[in-house]
């Protein structure tokens, strides 16, 4: 879905575009860049792959490329 917002399902809740704030990958916590950057265990083969161990938010944030890849990866990017 392309409405020009933040494709993360704590974001879409808010403005009432998904019905749950849950991560679409492991349902255990609200899906936001922290969730999905340093925590989401159900990504973490490839948040390493794409970014290795990022111990905060503008850790993860400062390697762009890393960054694009990984939400392609995801299919977040669609």
């Amino acid at each position: 879905m392309i409405t020009g917002h933040c494709q993360l399902n704590k974001h879409l809740f808010i403005l009432s575009i998904t019905d749950s704030p849950l991560c679409r990958v492991c349902m255990e916590a609200d899906e936001t860049p922290t969730h999905v950057l340093l925590r989401c265990r159900g990504v973490a083969e490839q948040r390493a792959a794409y970014l290795g161990s990022p111990a905060s938010l503008p850790e993860a944030l400062g390697d762009l490329g890393g960054l694009l890849s990984l939400w392609s990866e995801l299919g977040w990017l669609e």
